[in-house]
């Protein structure tokens, strides 16, 4: 079961690529169906989290990338992998939320980052797959810098996994299109175990999914004459 709603999680939010960011307004609202949260909102992701990408290597022992070009009849291992860091190119490895406060950690959660004070700015609703995603706007007040803007969709399913978007695009404008070139972190709880996780990603759809992320071309260096 946890399997099948990571998954499900991955795959709905990854359709959401594209997609166009509407502005965002802390007025009163519109009409029927708004609805404008005009106090600082982070109670939904307090706590500890840690990303996927930065458990990566636990993913290549398992063997996850080489049964996905096993799979594909094309792409190597290594190239789904550059593939998979690409799509979740964040370099966001882990964070605990408190009452607006967000403290950057190293991925094993020994060294502090930096810690920012974050505001909350508004959300907007998506369809994908016939489920209904928000996504939170939070934007900085003071401290640790380098992420002047934050969105975070709702977390959801058994593990409360949620995804979390930053970039230049969506700092700049509030207004903006989730796509490839944004930096993307796949967030699930810091106390999960690796092996739970790689048990939940070690699945035919996740393999499937992996398939289907465009492989990035390789560099190719000037060759001497």
């Amino acid at each position: 079961m946890i399997r099948a709603v990571l998954i499900a999680m991955i795959l709905s939010v990854s359709t959401m690529v594209g997609v166009q960011l509407p502005s965002i307004s802390l007025c009163a609202a519109t009409g029927p169906g708004d609805r404008i949260i005009k106090t600082p909102k982070t109670a939904e992701w307090e706590g500890e989290w840690v990303s996927v990408s930065s458990q990566i290597e636990y993913l290549d022992r398992r063997g996850v990338f080489q049964r996905a070009a096993a799979s594909a009849n094309g792409p190597a291992a290594d190239d789904i992998r550059r593939a998979f860091l690409r799509r979740f190119s964040s370099d966001m490895g882990r964070v605990r939320i408190a009452a607006g406060r967000f403290t950057f950690l190293s991925p094993d959660g020994s060294t502090v980052i930096g810690t920012a004070l974050y505001t909350y700015a508004g959300f907007v609703e998506q369809m994908s797959e016939g489920r209904e995603i928000q996504w939170y706007r939070f934007t900085l007040t003071s401290g640790f810098s380098k992420y002047p803007v934050l969105v975070c969709s709702e977390p959801y399913g058994m593990l409360g996994q949620w995804m979390i978007v930053h970039g230049a695009s969506v700092a700049v404008k509030k207004a903006g299109r989730y796509d490839s070139g944004e930096k993307q972190a796949m967030m699930v709880p810091a106390d999960l175990a690796a092996e739970a996780l790689g048990d939940a990603l070690d699945t035919p759809e996740f393999m499937s999914f992996l398939q289907s992320l465009p492989i990035p071309k390789k560099k190719e260096g000037r060759v001497k004459p």
